[in-house]
């Protein structure tokens, strides 16, 4: 009997370790296999902008079934919500000795445009028949900083006619992004009915000992003005005889610069100013004639300036209006600048084609000696004009300037 006993005794305790070493197996089995399970709020790859910054939306971690949150380190100091850019943010949990880690994408993004403060108000008031200046605009970008360069502006202001106009700053971020503001300019006095049908008449890059008196007889013939923009015409006293004769028939002298040449004019701020205040003293010199009006070789919107000083056109229109000068660029071409010897029914049907009743129209022509067909021309769109019920003007200081937009 006392055998049985000792031997069952035996059994249970045999048992009981068995159980234990179960018991235990199953404890480690379970530890070995079980990791922090860490689980993101929101989304994995998160989009933000700038404007409105990155708030932290958390995690919550899990040891099996158990809350183990309060032991998660999140490591966002790289996130920089003020600057464009890929950061990631890193959830780290350690517990039991076991370790697991989670990241998160955040993608700081410019969504906001550039902020346009116009100089001297959005509303002002001129004196009819003043010359108007654009008092200017800056403006800054979250990502870009001052971009006040890149600002363009486009509307007219014609102050002989009383009324309200508006120019239109606009100004692009490097994200697209675009700003854009708007300036009333009231011309004081009575509104008066604005007459538009007007046709300026322009020729640049003359004079020519050739084609310019062509253009002139036909101008004299006709009994129309126009308006002369002339380069360098090294002390000729044929071309300054030319000119002479132009301001007598009632026509304006526009300046386009002592030199054509690019590479040269359009190197620096300085470089440019050189350029036309040179052609401005020698017909001030030659003719007793003071040149208030510019236009920018390529007009202000061209890019070939680029090449050899970025963002100078952005500076030469304030430039030059600080410096006294207007500027006027052109919303009819003529299509002779595109080569030499262009069809006279091409020039003709391009002016034809580009003029509008209802607006100033500045017709961009040549008087080189190489644009023959543009003398030929002349006389089929004087004639067309009249018919139409076009006013023929030579520009004046009160006349309303074209602006094309700033590219560089």
């Amino acid at each position: 009997m006392a055998k049985e006993k000792k031997k069952s005794l035996r059994f249970r305790v045999i048992l009981i370790i068995l159980l234990i070493c179960i018991l235990a197996g199953g404890g480690y089995a379970f530890y070995y296999f079980t990791t922090p399970q860490i689980t993101l709020k929101g989304d994995a790859d998160m989009e933000v902008t700038m404007a409105d910054g990155y708030e932290e939306p958390g995690a919550e971690a899990s040891f099996s079934f158990h809350d183990i949150s309060k032991h998660i380190r999140i490591d966002a100091r790289d996130v920089n919500a003020r600057k464009v850019g890929t950061y990631t943010v890193t959830y780290t949990v350690e517990y039991m000795n076991k370790t697991a880690s989670k990241t998160r994408t955040v993608n700081v993004v410019d969504r906001e445009p550039p902020e346009i403060t116009l100089t001297d108000g959005a509303a002002m008031s001129v004196r009819p028949m003043s010359r108007f200046e654009d008092p200017g605009a800056y403006a800054y970008d979250d990502s870009d900083g001052d971009v006040t360069d890149q600002i363009t502006a486009k509307g007219v202001v014609d102050t002989s006619n009383p009324g309200d106009y508006r120019i239109r700053y606009t100004v692009t971020d490097s994200f697209g992004n675009k700003g854009t503001a708007t300036r009333k300019v009231t011309v004081e006095g009575d509104p008066v009915r604005k007459i538009k049908k007007v046709i300026y008449l322009t020729f640049d890059d003359g004079p020519s000992a050739t084609v310019t008196p062509k253009i002139l007889k036909t101008l004299e013939k006709y009994h129309v003005p126009a308006t002369f923009f002339v380069i360098g015409y090294n002390n000729d006293p044929k071309k300054i005889k030319l000119m002479k004769r132009a301001l007598k028939d009632g026509c304006a002298i526009g300046i386009h610069g002592e030199s054509h040449d690019y590479s040269k004019i359009y190197a620096s701020v300085p470089a440019f100013m050189k350029n036309i205040n040179t052609l401005r003293d020698n017909l001030q010199q030659d003719l007793g004639y003071d040149a208030f009006v510019i236009r920018f070789p390529g007009g202000s919107s061209n890019t070939v300036s680029r090449e050899y000083s970025k963002g100078i056109m952005s500076k030469l229109v304030k430039k030059v209006q600080r410096n006294g000068y207007l500027y006027n660029d052109w919303n009819v071409d003529s299509t002779d600048a595109t080569g030499n010897g262009i069809a006279v029914n091409t020039i003709i049907q391009s002016v034809k084609r580009d003029c509008s009743k209802k607006n100033y129209n500045v017709i961009l022509m040549h008087d080189t000696d190489a644009k023959g067909t543009t003398a030929q021309a002349l006389p089929a769109i004087i004639k067309w004009g009249k018919k139409e019920g076009y006013k023929f003007k030579a520009m004046t200081p009160h006349s309303p300037m074209v602006h094309h937009g700033v590219n560089n």
